[in-house]
């Protein structure tokens, strides 16, 4: 890893690129753009209460380790009672103000469109890379499309899932830690050809 990205500091992001054998790409990762965050989480004894609200209301939960989504939505379970919705074409403000009029005073919300860096993870060799640095077992058997995990990355924390059965991955990292994800994700898909985009260039 140090040839390879010795002329990137290690502070900034990946460049946008393609890394290891010329014209072959087994992984391909893209950073994510335009999508508003936020976190979910019940109040004391209000889970059960919260999930049947949202989900009458269009917004599915599953209070375990899923990711579900709508057409606008992606809800993801991150420990009990807690969850990150994701939304297309809104603000993280619109975000808090529509999961705000569904949940009442059942949770708590907190505005992450700013704080995390989302990247897409697909490709015929994705799960040999991922199997580097994740400590999950990502056979299909084991781990498929629609299940989530809150993980440690080469030292970094993250929440990932599969987003469908190609595989393709998402792994949402907070923003001061992204050039360490994109480090190890660089160096760990190289060798089978590895084309990176949405970080701009260098």
């Amino acid at each position: 890893m140090s040839d390879l990205l010795a002329h990137v500091p290690h502070t900034r992001l990946v460049p946008e690129g393609s890394y290891g054998p010329e014209g072959k790409a087994g992984v391909r990762a893209r950073q994510v753009l335009g999508l508003a965050v936020a976190t979910l989480t019940a109040r004391k004894g209000k889970a059960a209460d919260l999930v049947r609200r949202l989900c009458a209301a269009g917004l599915p939960l599953v209070d375990a380790p899923k990711a579900v989504s709508t057409m606008a939505f992606t809800t993801i379970g991150t420990g009990p009672g807690r969850w990150l919705v994701l939304a297309e074409g809104m603000t993280g403000t619109a975000l808090l103000a529509h999961l705000g009029s569904l949940a009442g005073a059942d949770a708590t919300l907190t505005d992450q469109s700013d704080a995390n860096l989302i990247v897409e993870v697909t490709g015929p060799d994705a799960r040999a890379t991922l199997a580097k640095g994740v400590a999950v077992d990502l056979h299909p058997s084991a781990f498929g499309a629609g299940d989530a995990a809150t993980t440690v990355v080469s030292h970094v924390g993250v929440t990932f899932w599969q987003s469908d059965a190609a595989p393709a991955y998402r792994f949402m990292v907070a923003r001061s830690f992204a050039p360490a994800f994109l480090r190890w994700l660089t160096a760990s898909a190289a060798e089978f050809g590895f084309a990176l985009s949405g970080t701009g260039r260098g």
